[in-house]
């Protein structure tokens, strides 16, 4: 199995550093990754990051990450009381200091080597040690099929909305509009016990 960080490199996107050929198997995030990326840097919209592989040099997987915020103010009651769930009642907020998770792809020649989840894992890493204190949530709009939501359910992804249902009136979207994607979030505070901090 591939070791992410030690078998890899982190390499943060740039002209100098630029992503080629990439291929996960999606012709949406294979055009963002190797056309747009850059623009959305260029336009101060998020960051993308990549991982190289030391040896072969290929590109392993790629990920972009953006300031955002998860405003709980307008949620359906239930689900406002899940999302906030382990946030002290007196330090009740409207919105909440979030990255999302713009992009995430892993290249078809490293898939089945559990990269995804360990990708998601050095995400979690980076956004509390490098962000200490200014990342209660990471969200992701992740596309709604079943082995993508099964992928971030395994990595304790939670839906921000409980139904599709909810989703479409929360968005005023018609109930014959298929969702394309579903709001899904993580609560940093469970990596922070977990890291014992």
């Amino acid at each position: 199995m591939l070791e992410l960080v030690t078998q890899c490199s982190i390499v943060p996107l740039s002209p100098e550093q630029p992503i080629i050929d990439f291929d996960c198997g999606n012709d949406d995030l294979n055009d963002f990754f190797n056309n747009e990326a850059i623009h959305y840097q260029n336009q101060l919209l998020g960051q993308t990051y990549f991982f190289r592989h030391n040896e072969m040099h290929k590109i392993v997987c790629a990920f972009s990450l953006a300031p955002d915020g998860l405003k709980t103010y307008n949620l359906p009651g239930s689900r406002r009381k899940k999302v906030k769930e382990y946030i002290p009642w007196e330090k009740s907020l409207q919105s909440y200091p979030a990255f999302l998770i713009g992009r995430l792809g892993v290249a078809s020649e490293f898939a089945k080597q559990g990269v995804g989840s360990q990708l998601i894992e050095f995400i979690k890493h980076i956004c509390f040690n490098q962000y200490k204190n200014l990342c209660r949530f990471l969200l992701v709009d992740a596309y709604n099929n079943p082995d993508v939501l099964n992928f971030y359910w395994r990595n304790d992804f939670m839906p921000v909305f409980f139904t599709e249902k909810q989703e479409r009136e929360y968005y005023n979207r018609p109930d014959t509009e298929p969702l394309q994607t579903r709001f899904l979030f993580y609560d940093m505070i469970h990596w922070k016990n977990r890291s014992g901090l």
